[in-house]
């Protein structure tokens, strides 16, 4: 390693990319000690997931399906499919904002990436999101399983690959809109809160169809519908995927450009 590279802060974005790719291993086995930690805090350790999934989607969807009027065989996989992604992405948001205070412990180890927090987050993410899914589909299997039957399980497994490289693509960027903000920081629950309200995931997307564009504008609903609409529909959602893929390569580019800002405010952060 070139001069002082052994340090994260002495590198450049793609450099310490490539060493983040290397250290995954690395990244896997701290996921499993804040797994583990998590499990002796709790007690539930990884079915935690699996058992919020169950009770949010099998008590709140019944009731919203009942206050919109809306047929429960439809809209309970709709929501439970809805809210497992939603909520896996919310986590990772509300982990991610911290990720600058988790960087600070690695300033002083040798040859570790700065980013690792935020892979380690993503698997976090993804392994979380996985368990939910799981729930999700034994709700349909119960509740609608002709949906399961038609679901487009390749164009699914596509949509969560998206779903991930847009979030890790945007770790950092958040990383730095939270610590150089703080007031956002604070304000973070509202924030999810009120995304969550306008996203179509507690409503069916045809509910507002005179007001389309609020839908068609919002890019957390290209996310979610990436993955979702392959179940749900048994579709291909192009139009999100094109989305997702344009979503990926701005974080790339936000990522490149904020780095070393982002770099200087985890170093100099005392006097932020």
């Amino acid at each position: 390693m070139k001069g002082n590279e052994w340090r994260w802060v002495e590198r450049d974005f793609f450099t310490d990319l490539r060493i983040l790719v290397s250290q995954r291993h690395l990244a896997w086995q701290l996921h499993l000690a804040d797994i583990a930690e998590n499990k002796r805090n709790s007690g539930l350790g990884l079915i935690a997931p699996f058992i919020s999934v169950l009770i949010h989607v099998l008590l709140l969807g019944s009731v919203m399906g009942l206050v919109f009027h809306e047929p429960l065989v439809s809209f309970i996989p709709f929501f439970s499919v809805s809210f497992s992604i939603w909520q896996g992405v919310s986590i990772f948001i509300s982990d991610i904002s911290y990720s600058n205070e988790k960087a600070t412990r690695y300033l002083s180890f040798p040859n570790v990436s700065g980013c690792i927090s935020n892979l380690i987050s993503t698997y976090d993410f993804v392994i979380a999101l996985l368990l939910k899914l799981s729930a999700s589909f034994i709700i349909i299997v119960f509740i609608n399983p002709e949906i399961i039957i038609g679901a487009n399980y390749l164009a699914f497994c596509f949509g969560l690959v998206l779903l991930t490289f847009v979030l890790i693509s945007w770790s950092l960027p958040l990383s730095y809109l939270f610590d150089r903000i703080r007031l956002f920081r604070g304000f973070l629950p509202q924030i999810l809160f009120a995304v969550y309200l306008i996203t179509p995931i507690l409503w069916a997307p045809d509910r507002i169809q005179s007001h389309k564009w609020v839908i068609d504008f919002n890019p957390v609903y290209h996310v979610i519908e990436v993955a979702r609409a392959p179940i749900t529909q048994g579709v291909f959602p192009m139009t999100s995927s094109l989305v997702c893929v344009g979503l990926i390569a701005v974080g790339i580019c936000l990522s490149y450009f904020l780095f070393p800002a982002n770099r200087n405010l985890v170093v100099y952060r005392w006097m932020a």
